[in-house]
């Protein structure tokens, strides 16, 4: 089997929604309704399933593959971005560099950074209003932490 089509595979497998998630995600649905997420991700496939997922909650998606593109889109609707969801390891741009630039834009933006790799030990602190998910996650996985940085974190730019 080809990687292209095994990667196509793997991401409808995860896109089926469980029970448990869809209830969640129904449950969501009249918390987060309408909040603008800014995804930032150098691979389409990523970005696309991130995306569906936060569509299913009813969030608004806007996106950016790399970290100089995400910083002119976050710039451009700064007063309105809700949420910065971004790839550790990116060309041009780290996640973290991007971090560091919007949190200069917008101190409180709540980041959640994602990897295929572990944790960095300054990744996952909600108080502070980001949180680190490993690759490959669950919907519910993704939603619940959203769901808690929007408790902890008021968005203050």
């Amino acid at each position: 089997m080809n990687l292209k089509l095994s990667s196509s595979i793997y991401l409808v497998k995860l896109l089926q929604p469980r029970l448990e998630e869809a209830e969640m995600i129904d449950g969501l649905k009249h918390e987060l309704n309408g909040h603008l997420v800014l995804v930032v991700d150098d691979d389409f496939r990523i970005r696309f399933y991130v995306k569906t997922i936060l569509q299913s909650a009813e969030f608004r998606v806007l996106e950016a593959g790399d970290g100089l593109e995400a910083l002119e889109v976050f710039r451009a609707s700064r007063d309105r971005i809700a949420l910065v969801i971004t790839d550790i390891r990116m060309p041009r741009m780290s996640g973290r560099d991007l971090a560091e630039h919007l949190r200069l834009d917008c101190p409180g933006i709540p980041l959640i950074f994602v990897s295929g790799e572990p944790a960095p030990d300054d990744t996952n602190d909600s108080k502070n209003g980001f949180l680190f998910i490993e690759k490959p996650f669950a919907p519910k996985t993704l939603l619940e932490a959203a769901r808690r940085l929007f408790d902890s974190t008021p968005v203050t730019c």
